[in-house]
């Protein structure tokens, strides 16, 4: 799970990844013999009972800020690797509105030709609800907004079905996830569920946080198998 990649160092934020941190982190998955696969494409393994590729690897961007498209993207395709962006589909075009009050830079997100373009390119858009709210113990009107209208926004302005979603905040319950579920995706991340398995609940799936203070060694323990299980056991 990534959100920003830029080419210097931001104290400022713990979400925000240096560009050749990134490039060191791909060239690693590149020479362990990782490929990318679709959170779809995970989805129907599942459901279908069906092996995956080896190594398989999803990587994910939350927020779809226009950093990705400028300096992530062409890292991915130096080593023929795709991505998931996860999009707030009222800020398309816009800024990261959702920082607003919290003495945050406004940054530029993603606009709809830089996202058709990843589309085109294999890459995976899926929904990170309309305004990027707080997932838990939001209204029933309140979630058809961030999940059934979202992906109804995003569909109309990329042209191609939305099949996936990202709890902001890695925030939810129950009513949110059935909320997604309701909404016809078929997968929606998370962050760290209280599951041993990352596919134990395809509406809650783990993932690993890949912080700006990283070193690649971090990042291999991060990517090594062990990884996600160890963390499931300590949170219990």
């Amino acid at each position: 799970m990534y959100h920003r990649i830029q080419p210097e160092t931001d104290k400022r934020s713990d979400l925000a990844v240096t560009v050749k941190a990134f490039q060191s982190q791909m060239a690693l998955l590149k020479k362990q013999g990782y490929q990318t696969i679709t959170l779809a494409g995970l989805s129907r393994s599942c459901r279908d009972k069906t092996l995956l590729p080896a190594r398989s690897l999803i990587i994910t961007f939350d927020d779809a800020y226009a950093s990705v498209y400028e300096w992530a993207r062409p890292c991915l395709a130096a080593v023929g690797f795709i991505a998931t962006v996860f999009v707030v589909s009222r800020s398309v075009g816009q800024y990261n509105f959702w920082d607003d009050g919290q003495n945050l830079p406004r940054l530029a997100c993603l606009g709809i030709s830089e996202l058709r373009n990843l589309a085109d390119a294999g890459w995976e858009i899926g929904s990170h609800g309309a305004e990027h709210l707080n997932m838990a113990d939001l209204s029933h009107e309140q979630l058809k907004q961030e999940t059934a209208d979202s992906k109804l926004e995003l569909e109309k302005k990329l042209e191609r079905p939305v099949e996936v979603f990202a709890y902001p905040f890695g925030s939810w319950d129950e009513p949110a996830r059935q909320a997604v579920q309701s909404a016809g995706y078929c997968a929606a991340c998370a962050i760290s569920p209280g599951t041993s398995s990352v596919t134990a609940n395809l509406f809650a799936l783990r993932r690993v946080y890949v912080k700006p203070t990283d070193s690649l060694w971090d990042f291999r323990r991060k990517v090594s198998p062990w990884y996600l299980s160890y963390r499931a056991w300590k949170k219990r």
